[in-house]
Order: structure tokens, then C-alpha cells, then sequence
């Protein structure tokens, strides 16, 4: 086991446990190291597997692909969603809406009271108003800010001059070492703003062509063709570049040394290096840390032409987020390397498929590239069809027609269900806003009351959710 690699021991470690069949399953990060295609066959288990599975996961693909509820872990508090991640961003998107205005409702009502305090405390007359309104302030329950202390990574890539128009072209390329060639055959041209990922199977040598397009390795066998005014920007997933014994700040200051201090750390206080946090020593930070650092680098560059090694690795899911838009932003071409489907679907505009002995390209993103594929395997399929075959069929006229009349039931009940959910939701908003109404929270019994109310109408959200759930499971198991 020692001698497996990392991917080899989580496919290892997943096979010890699903052969236990447990009731259920907690999974920590499993799609770590994980190819494509095992990845594939891991969500479609799962997706089928008859206990309850619990995930913690960064990879956004797998979630919406897996789960059908999200708890976000947040500030001291757990928050439920119903649905898949990208369903779980637009609820989140909703509540934080709802959550400033009702933030700012508060702030106003509690500057009110502040006011009256500052200008009546003093005075005889309105001493006791202005003791009784301090009471308020204090017992009060007041919202925290829904932006909270969570700072985000903030960035973006320029370039100094555009390319050319062809940016590189590979004909008949062989990568790997001396005596080992890894993958050969692979021809395919670069464009100017192209955004290119490389896919395929571990070991296939992705990392080693984007090296070999670097000129940190020499091709075995075939030319590559540079444009004109091409300047490249590398993001190496080991970090290679990084010097251990550096600080954060001289790791930039001493590549870039006609900016001053104040500019550098500004640049490095972007990538959340703030305080003493830009002396540490490179060998110290962790993986997130050294990413960001990579990527700060890779900023100050300004080249016309990103060539990327996993830059999603190690990132948590907001500097996920930050660096996608960043490269959605940037006018230049980007080649890139990675096994987070989320990111490939967002980036991609092509999808190259590397194999040992070929290369081929998807004009689209990765959902295209599935689609693809799927189509190529039957019709792979189809045409290995041999003489006669014989095709045997099946009446399954009435075993269909009750299928139907089934899924027919299970959708109006949905409809139906779908009807009630946000008449629930909105009542459950409504009360939540009264709760913030300073005439209410100074009344005991009425914030009881509608304690009560809320609580029953919270218990029905989550019974008509699990109903909900429980009905797309049936319809599920009627279209297999």
C-alpha cells in the first residue's frame, strides 16, 4: 500500500468500504486524486447506494451530481438548504438578500434608540423613557451583519500586449523522459482568447505537456510552433517556483523589485496575506496559502497567456469562485489542466482529450464533452454489432402503462407540494420580520406566540422538503 500513489489509495480505500455495504457512509473529501473516470463511476454508486451518505466536499460537480441537501457551516451557526450546491448558491443568494434588508431594518431602529438615548438621558423629564429604551438596546437580540468578518480573496488578470492570433500549434508531439514516452500523436492549434482544458485518464502526461509547452522538458518526438507576442504565465500545482526559505513579501519584492513595499503588500493583503502574515516563511504556509501566493505571482505577471496546472487544488470554494471570475474576465488565452468539473464547465470554451497514442478535440465545455463522448460510445456500440444477433422483445406494454399512470400520480402530488413550499416559506419571512420589530420584541408574549408559530411552520418546511425528496425519489426509480 505505501508504494501506491494518492489516487490509487483513495480507490483503494473506497473499494475497503463500499464492500462493507455500512448504513452509513461518511465521506471526507473522496474525490481527492480521483481520475475522471473513477470519479464518474463514484457518483453513479453513490447516486444508487441504499444507505444515507454524508459528504464534506469542495468538488462542486460531485455535490450537485450526489447530494440533495446542503448544511453550510458558517459563523457559529448551521444552515439547511434542499437541493443539490448550484440549488444551495441560489438559496443562499435569496436568504442574503433578505438577510441585509432585514440587517439594515434593525440598524435603523437600533440608531433610533441610540439617538433618543444620547439626547434624553440627561434630561429629567425623559430620563425613564430613555433608561427603558437603553433596556431595549441591550436584551435585544440584534442580527449580526450577513457580509460577517469573512474576507474573500480579491483579483484579477491583466495582460500588457495582446498576442497574436495563432498563439501556439503542436504537430505530432511525443512528452515524457528520455527512454519513457508518456503520450504521443498529439497535434491540435491554439487561439488567441481559446480556453482550453486538458482531460484524460491519470498518468497520461497532461502536466507534462503543459511542462513540455513551457520548456521545462523537451519533446520526444514532434515541433511546436510559437506565435507572435506570446508571453506565458505558468501555474505549476507543486508549487516548484515557490522558494522555501523566502518570505511571502521577498517572494514577490524580490521578483519585482521596483515596487515599493507598500504596493507589494497591498498586492499580497488582495490574496488575504494582511499583517504579519506576509513575514511568514514559504515552507511554513499551508497548501491554500502557497496557492495564493502562486496566484499573486502569476497577477504581477500580466502575461497574454495563462498555462495552468490544477489552480483549483488546495483553494477553498469562495477563492474557487473568485479566481473563475477573475479568468472568465481575463482577455487572454488560457490552457489549463484540472480534475474540478465545476471549473471546466465555468472556464472551458474547448476540451482536449489525451490519450496514450491521441488527442481530441470538443469544441464546448465539459457537459458538451460527456454528451460527446456518450454519443461516440454507442455509436461505437452500434456499429460492433456483429450478424446475427438476436434481439429478443419484450411486451411491456401493460408493465409501461402502469408506469405512467404511477409517474402521473407522483407529479401532481409534486405540483401540488411545490404549490405549498413557498406559501410556507413566505409566512416563515413574514414572521421573521415581525420578530425584528422593536414593538414586538419589547412584548414578551407576543414574541412567543410568534416563537411558537414559527417553529410549527418550520417543522412543515421541513416535512414538505422530505415529501418533496421522497416523491423525486419515486419518479427516480420509475424512469430506471
Amino acid at each position: 500500500v505505501q508504494a501506491l500513489s494518492g489516487g490509487q489509495k483513495t480507490r483503494l480505500a473506497l473499494a475497503k468500504m463500499l464492500l462493507s455495504k455500512p448504513d452509513l457512509l461518511i465521506l471526507d473529501e473522496p474525490t481527492n486524486h480521483l481520475d475522471i473516470q473513477t470519479l464518474s463511476f463514484l457518483e453513479n454508486y453513490l447516486k444508487n447506494y441504499n444507505g444515507a451518505v454524508l459528504i464534506v466536499s469542495h468538488d462542486r460537480y460531485f455535490l450537485d451530481q450526489v447530494v440533495t441537501f446542503v448544511y453550510e457551516v458558517s459563523r457559529h451557526n448551521v444552515a439547511r438548504f434542499v437541493g443539490n450546491y448550484s440549488s444551495y448558491l441560489t438559496q443562499k443568494a435569496k436568504n442574503y438578500e433578505l438577510d441585509s434588508k432585514k440587517y439594515e431594518k434593525q440598524q435603523e431602529e437600533k440608531a433610533k434608540l441610540e439617538e433618543f438615548v444620547n439626547k434624553n438621558l440627561a434630561r429629567a423629564s425623559t430620563t425613564k423613557m430613555a433608561q427603558s429604551r437603553r433596556k431595549v438596546i441591550e436584551k435585544t437580540d440584534w442580527m449580526d451583519s450577513p457580509d460577517g468578518d469573512e474576507k474573500s480573496a480579491s483579483f484579477g488578470f491583466t495582460i500588457d500586449r495582446p498576442s497574436g492570433n495563432d498563439v501556439l500549434r503542436l504537430e505530432e508531439i511525443a512528452v515524457g523522459y528520455p527512454k519513457n514516452t508518456v503520450s504521443s500523436n498529439i497535434s491540435f492549434s491554439v487561439y488567441k482568447q481559446d480556453r482550453i482544458a486538458l482531460v484524460g485518464p491519470n498518468g497520461v502526461g497532461k502536466s507534462t505537456l503543459l511542462k513540455t509547452i513551457m520548456k521545462q522538458l523537451e519533446a520526444t518526438g514532434g515541433k511546436i510552433q510559437y506565435g507572435t507576442n506570446v508571453q506565458f504565465g505558468y501555474y505549476d500545482q507543486e508549487q516548484a517556483a515557490l522558494t522555501g526559505n523566502k518570505t511571502a513579501l521577498l517572494e514577490l519584492w524580490d521578483e519585482w523589485p521596483l515596487m515599493n513595499e507598500r504596493d507589494i503588500r497591498n498586492v499580497l493583503g488582495r490574496f488575504l496575506f494582511t499583517g504579519d502574515d506576509v513575514q511568514k516563511t514559504v515552507s511554513t504556509l499551508s497548501g491554500g496559502e502557497k496557492a495564493r501566493l502562486a496566484l499573486a505571482k502569476l497577477m504581477l505577471l500580466k502575461a497574454n497567456t495563462l498555462v495552468l496546472d490544477e489552480p483549483t487544488n488546495h483553494l477553498d470554494l469562495d477563492s474557487k469562485e473568485v479566481l473563475e471570475n477573475a479568468l472568465l474576465d481575463f482577455p487572454g488565452t488560457i490552457i489549463f489542466v484540472s480534475h474540478d468539473r465545476y471549473f471546466i464547465n465555468r472556464i472551458a470554451t474547448k476540451v482536449i482529450e489525451l490519450a496514450s497514442d491521441d488527442a481530441t478535440l470538443f469544441l464546448g465545455d465539459y457537459d458538451y464533452y460527456l454528451e460527446k463522448k456518450e454519443e461516440m460510445e454507442e455509436l461505437a456500440l452500434e456499429n460492433a454489432v456483429v450478424e446475427n444477433t438476436v434481439v429478443t422483445k419484450v411486451n411491456t406494454s401493460t408493465i409501461d402503462k402502469e408506469a405512467k399512470k404511477k409517474e402521473r400520480q407522483l407529479r401532481r402530488q409534486l405540483e401540488e407540494l411545490e404549490s405549498q413550499m413557498p406559501t410556507v416559506d413566505a409566512e416563515i419571512t413574514i414572521i421573521e420580520e415581525k420578530l425584528c420589530e422593536p414593538e414586538i420584541f419589547q412584548d414578551h408574549e407576543a414574541v412567543q406566540q410568534l416563537q411558537m408559530e414559527l417553529e410549527q411552520l418550520k417543522e412543515k418546511q421541513d416535512n414538505l422538503s422530505n415529501e418533496w425528496l421522497e416523491l423525486q425519489e419515486q419518479l427516480e426509480e420509475i424512469a430506471t
